[in-house]
């Protein structure tokens, strides 16, 4: 479940991977057919779905360490897709901000909502460097 609120908190913040969703939500499904919420979730239109999780994501009792580990996995590929790091920016800040208070308030999330301060003085590499800390966190661990 926790891979599928990822999605969703990647959707609200701009980053919709529709595909991947509907790939990782047939492969929980057919692991787990009684699952009444994953049920629920292959009847639901995309958005409706992503409206869903992101409700399950703050009513829901995840395993914040996996959860944290998605995140920062799918937020690898973002990042190094991303052509604009003031947009990236932008969006892992409004992240941060989406986030429950007991993740935001961890490393590495709390990073994200400063991490592109330097770039308002044009020092794009210590950015960069802050992102990727937070992004690898994980690999180090």
């Amino acid at each position: 479940m926790e891979e599928l609120i990822v999605y969703a908190v990647l959707c609200s913040i701009g980053y919709c991977k529709y595909d991947e969703y509907i790939e990782k939500l047939d492969q929980l499904f057919l692991q787990n057919p009684q699952d009444e919420v994953l049920l629920d979730l292959e009847g639901r239109a995309y958005k409706d779905a992503m409206l869903h999780l992101c409700y399950l994501f703050n009513e829901m009792q995840l395993d914040i360490d996996k959860f944290s580990r998605k995140l920062m996995s799918k937020l690898k590929g973002i990042y190094i897709a991303e052509n604009n790091l003031a947009e990236f920016g932008k969006r892992m800040y409004q992240l941060w901000q989406y986030l429950p208070k007991e993740i935001s308030e961890e490393e590495p999330f709390y990073i994200l909502s400063y991490a592109d301060d330097p770039l308002s003085w044009g020092d794009e590499k210590q950015c960069r460097e802050l992102y990727e800390k937070a992004i690898y966190y994980y690999d180090i661990q």
